[in-house]
């Protein structure tokens, strides 16, 4: 009997976008400050918004009320570091650069050409300018604009002032002007950076910004109006604000990858796989990281914890310290962990051995006459209530009273999570974090011994856990029509594997990912074929596609 099969091809890969990072980005219409709006960025999504091109800048403004017509904040903030970067957001000077000899001057914050190689000056001055379009190469505008209008031209009719990242584009632009001609190119001097630490420098200031003048604020506003532009103000300023990044679930989902990386190998393949590397708030996501590795491993495993610049006073429940209660002249380096004595706080250190106070979810504060270390009492806290003690206010310490020396939660901290997350909770293994030299900057946690942690160098390989979504593995079914003459017998599975492994090579030559899966969609009968009679029976029952 002749027929045509009909057959669904399951495919599931990875779909990999050389456009640029496509954020979900989330107006919120609440008046904040910009460090409150970051904070809560970061506790809901993924932080406050970066941005990468006019598209997103053209995003941000579609997704504002329509009602609003104030600015809103997102993630650019005044940074430490003063770098000459590239208008499209690159950073590529430390591979190639061609200033003229003593530039660039600290005063001038704009660069040009003039005579084949950079210079810089003004960025009020007035220059014709190259414009860069992908289409038509480098183009010379004869028109006289300062460095900004000249960018915002290059990105309304092409693509941006040009980047020369190598000497073949520096020759093409110098052949396209005159020698003793100036004009503008990319170059421009940036102290700005992002709150998720973004590495790109795209910016779309206003006219006269970033303003130089005393008192102009420290954070980033976007204009709903006037193309979306940039304007510095005072962080203290209550605004509406734009987060990125998927809704942040109470509870996270945890994959553990079984390919040994470096910390800093594992952290890039969580961040373009799934959002990063695990972050832990409490025992119980403690206890699903464990049960997320594979029974048979045995190591340690990276999460996402490395050791900062920045030393805090934090809570074992993993809060800030908001509320102080400090003795004159406390701390005072001692230690770093904290007692409470006779209502007032003292550093001590963490290895001395003392009564302390734990919290109990149900019944509060409870003191514990044993004498442990911070450590052991905070694990002994962990263990049969919640957790070492939390003292957010003086109504607070009143209920502890004027007792002994007492552990209480507080502990100085410099490890920080890859995603920024705030929470500082921790799980230190006995002698954790280790101070002996060179014990290594990144955290891996236990497979065994409840999930403690300990710090390695981050060279070490080893497998790792991250959180989030996996962005890159979509599934697509496609349906496929096939003739064949006489009796077909493709519902056998051999055949069936050869029909995959074709179409497996037919992709690989069509330049898809070499790592993408394909598989059978079964339907009723467990059958992957159905027939559809269309036409007489033939004695050949050679299958064609």
């Amino acid at each position: 009997m002749d027929g045509s099969l009909f057959l669904l091809l399951l495919l599931s890969g990875l779909l990999r976008t050389t456009s640029g990072v496509s954020r979900q980005y989330h107006y919120i219409n609440v008046r904040m400050s910009w460090p409150e709006a970051q904070s809560y960025c970061r506790e809901k999504y993924t932080d406050l918004a970066t941005v990468d091109t006019m598209d997103d800048v053209n995003r941000l403004v579609n997704i504002v009320d329509a009602g609003y017509s104030g600015s809103v904040w997102i993630g650019l903030k005044r940074g430490t570091q003063t770098r000459w970067v590239w208008s499209n957001g690159e950073n590529t000077l430390t591979q190639y650069s061609a200033w003229y000899a003593g530039e660039p001057k600290n005063e001038n914050k704009c660069g040009f050409i003039a005579n084949g190689v950079w210079k810089s000056y003004s960025c009020s001055n007035q220059f014709f300018f190259m414009c860069y379009s992908g289409s038509a190469g480098y183009v010379r505008v004869e028109m006289w604009k300062n460095w900004m209008d000249a960018q915002s031209y290059c990105r309304q009719y092409y693509t941006d002032l040009p980047t020369i990242d190598n000497s073949e584009k520096l020759n093409q632009i110098k052949s396209i002007i005159p020698s003793v001609s100036w004009v503008w190119i990319g170059l421009f001097q940036d102290s700005w950076e992002w709150s998720d630490k973004w590495s790109r420098f795209f910016r779309n200031w206003a006219a006269g910004q970033p303003s130089q003048t005393s008192g102009s604020g420290d954070c980033v506003g976007m204009s709903t109006t006037n193309s979306g532009k940039w304007a510095h103000e005072s962080c203290d300023l209550k605004r509406s604000f734009i987060c990125h990044g998927g809704p942040k679930s109470p509870y996270r989902s945890f994959i553990y990858v079984n390919e040994r990386k470096t910390w800093q190998d594992a952290q890039s393949y969580c961040r373009a796989r799934f959002t990063d590397l695990a972050t832990a708030d409490n025992m119980s996501d403690v206890s699903l990281l464990v049960n997320s590795v594979d029974a048979g491993y045995r190591g340690s495993v990276w999460i996402g914890l490395h050791n900062g610049t920045e030393y805090r006073w934090v809570w074992s429940m993993g809060s800030l310290s908001q509320y102080s209660n400090w003795y004159p002249g406390e701390p005072n380096g001692d230690g770093e962990c904290v007692i409470s004595l006779n209502g007032r706080w003292y550093d001590e250190s963490c290895s001395a051995v003392l009564p302390f106070v734990c919290f109990n979810d149900s019944t509060g504060f409870i003191i514990t006459e044993t004498a442990l270390t911070w450590r052991d009492a905070q694990s002994y806290c962990r263990k049969q209530h919640t957790d070492l003690a939390s003292i957010s206010s003086a109504e607070q310490q009143n209920l502890i009273g004027n007792a002994g020396s007492l552990w209480i939660g507080l502990f100085k901290d410099s490890w920080e999570w890859s995603d920024r997350w705030n929470l500082s909770f921790r799980n230190w293994a006995a002698g954790q974090p280790s101070q002996s030299s060179g014990s290594g900057d990144c955290v891996g946690m236990a497979t065994t011994d409840t999930g403690k942690w300990a710090r390695y160098s981050c060279d070490l390989q080893q497998p790792f856990i991250c959180y989030g979504d996996d962005t890159l593995i979509k599934k697509q079914i496609v349906r496929l029509k096939l003739s064949c003459n006489g009796k077909c017998t493709l519902n056998d599975p051999s055949l069936q594997t050869a029909i995959l492994n074709q179409i497996s090579e037919k992709l690989k030559n069509m330049g898809l990912e070499s790592d993408s899966k394909i598989s059978w969609r079964k339907g009723e009968g467990e059958e992957v074929f159905h027939q559809e009679i269309n036409r007489k029976a033939s004695s050949n029952d050679k299958c064609n596609k």
